[in-house]
């Protein structure tokens, strides 16, 4: 009988034990399997979007926020810039073109953004990547209270091409009674674009124009109410509405070159009236942040395939005082000591090799169970593929961290006294 068939028969013997030493190994493996491909999938994602955009402007605060908010949809705006601002460097020289971003309402969660037609002609949202229209068609300058909306609101929210909806204020979706809902103002589909796989899947567009006289018309409306009834002081939400006419959120510059970025980054962060934020640069500090978290946490649990290795290597050498006499009667028969050191060796090497197999696999539902979660709060696509080169590599080093582990027992093995262990067991 050859080794690999010793030492597959030595397994079966004690699957029971076995199974539950292998099923350690592929808990650490598949975390720290499905820990990498999500880590590299949302870092390729986050950097490859932000790639799309050359430079965000905004009111002064923070630029990461500012990042953030404009490119992947989290978190709150940093605040308004007056339109002035971007008209400015719209007709800047060194800027190709200048996109818009007015924020301040959503539709069950969604957010709306008032921009120009020139997001779906002109802009990319990853380098060489631009707006495609699925269904109907793209809003004209002129088009007030016409929305192009995302796949994922599409999808989600079971809105058609034609269909008419109401904008609630606000950039997170209320509890019912109480968003102010702009219901004199309803919103028709125009068109739907096709899936992007990223944050902006999630978004509803509309000319500037239309989110200034959304506003416009209910701060109208309220001033006739307030006519005929007993004078009040304004509602914070009132105020709101005053601050947003004639402002914008956030701005997309695209450089006619790369050699004038620095140049106008500077020119805008030295004036007061506005910031300008490199969304490459902004995402790098961030990774840059996260990275030593992440470490850790990959160092945790690495520690605990680590036991796991270490917990088949005492399987395998609690196991020895059982088979003593088995190992004393391979080596009466001729075994030699090194073929023994190598049964015992392969066998703790295909433990481990078959225990990080499974912990790959495992972590392939991780994945799955976990991609649709993540999309959903982050818009970025979480794919699940089959085994790559980092799960090659990692299932390679589990084997050899465990056949390393199992020279312990094989020593011991190879030291196995023929004359005292060929007699019967009592």
């Amino acid at each position: 009988m050859n080794t690999f068939a010793l030492v597959w028969r030595n397994i079966a013997q004690r699957k029971f034990s076995i199974f539950l030493t292998g099923l350690s190994v592929a808990l650490g493996v598949g975390l720290i399997s499905a820990t990498l491909t999500i880590k590299q999938q949302v870092e390729n994602n986050f950097r490859q979007t932000g790639v799309g955009y050359d430079m965000i402007l905004g009111a002064k605060g923070s630029p990461l926020q500012l990042v953030l908010n404009t490119v992947y949809q989290l978190g709150s705006p940093v605040g308004n810039i007056d339109y002035s601002v971007y008209a400015r460097y719209r007709r800047n020289p060194f800027v190709s073109y200048a996109i818009p971003y007015a924020l301040g309402d959503n539709y069950n969660g969604f957010r709306l953004v008032g921009t120009s037609p020139q997001i779906f002609t002109k802009f990319e949202y990853r380098k060489g990547f631009k707006y495609e229209v699925a269904e109907g068609k793209a809003f004209a300058e002129a088009d007030t209270f016409k929305a192009v909306i995302g796949s994922e609101v599409a999808a989600v929210a079971g809105l058609k091409v034609g269909d008419k909806f109401v904008a609630t204020h606000g950039l997170q979706e209320s509890m019912a009674g109480v968003g102010e809902e702009h219901d004199r103002n309803p919103l028709t589909v125009a068109g739907i674009l096709k899936r992007t796989g990223t944050a902006n899947d999630k978004l509803i567009y509309m000319t500037l124009e239309t989110v200034w006289a959304i506003h416009e018309r209910e701060e109208n409306h309220d001033e006739d109410s307030s006519a005929t009834a007993t004078p009040a002081a304004s509602s914070p939400a009132e105020k709101d509405v005053d601050a947003e006419r004639g402002q914008v959120t956030a701005v997309i510059l695209k450089m006619k070159a790369p050699i004038f970025m620095l140049q106008l980054y500077k020119q805008i962060n030295d004036q007061p009236l506005a910031q300008a934020a490199i969304p490459v640069n902004e995402i790098k500090s961030l990774f840059d942040i996260i990275g030593n978290v992440d470490w850790a946490f990959l160092l945790i649990t690495s520690l605990v395939i680590v036991v796991a290795i270490i917990g088949v290597a005492v399987a395998i050498y609690n196991s020895l005082n059982e088979r003593r006499r088995e190992i004393a009667i391979m080596r009466a028969l001729g075994a030699h000591r090194t073929k023994i050191f190598s049964i015992i060796t392969l066998e703790a090497a295909l433990i481990a090799f078959l225990g990080s197999v499974a912990g790959v696999v495992l972590s392939l539902f991780l994945v799955l169970a976990m991609g649709g979660y993540i999309e959903q709060k982050t818009g970025v696509e979480v794919a699940v593929s089959a085994f790559g080169r980092n799960e090659v590599l990692l299932v390679l080093i589990v084997t050899f961290v465990g056949a390393l582990a199992g020279m312990l027992p094989a020593v011991n093995a190879y030291k196995t006294d023929v004359a005292r262990n060929l007699s019967p067991i009592s």
